[in-house]
């Protein structure tokens, strides 16, 4: 297995969004939740399924998207580490989308060091399908 990722905490933790057009009152406390508590994490997974639907990294000219991607590229700009794993709805988001984000992909599953120590906590983080 690979040598693990690093990251810093405090580390916060999302997955299964499913962020939608159609459901705009999610859409809105997700970029609040850009605004503000993700800028005070050191370390923000977006661990899949970001998105309902996701049909590749060309979706980013999507005028949604786009959007999505540059509130989440603006926490990683104010120094909030980004990871970000691709789930079963949004598995085409690749380096592409990462990069337009400004996160570090991750692949599923993959495991974290939390800090540099030799004894640092490590955890396996996963989308979970591979479960299913």
């Amino acid at each position: 297995m690979p040598e693990a990722a690093r990251a810093a905490l405090p580390a916060l933790f999302i997955s299964d969004l499913h962020l939608s057009e159609d459901e705009p009152a999610n859409v809105a406390a997700f970029l609040a939740f850009l605004q503000g508590p993700a800028r005070e994490g050191a370390s923000l997974f977006i661990l899949g399924d970001l998105f309902e639907y996701w049909a590749g990294d060309d979706d980013l000219a999507t005028p949604f998207n786009a959007r999505i991607a540059a509130a989440i590229r603006a926490v990683a700009n104010a120094g909030t580490t980004v990871f970000f794993m691709s789930g079963n709805r949004d598995l085409l988001a690749g380096p592409a989308f990462a990069d337009a984000i400004g996160a570090c992909l991750l692949e599923d599953p993959t495991r974290v060091r939390f800090g540099d120590a030799a004894d640092a906590p490590l955890l396996l983080l996963t989308h979970g399908d591979a479960l299913c």
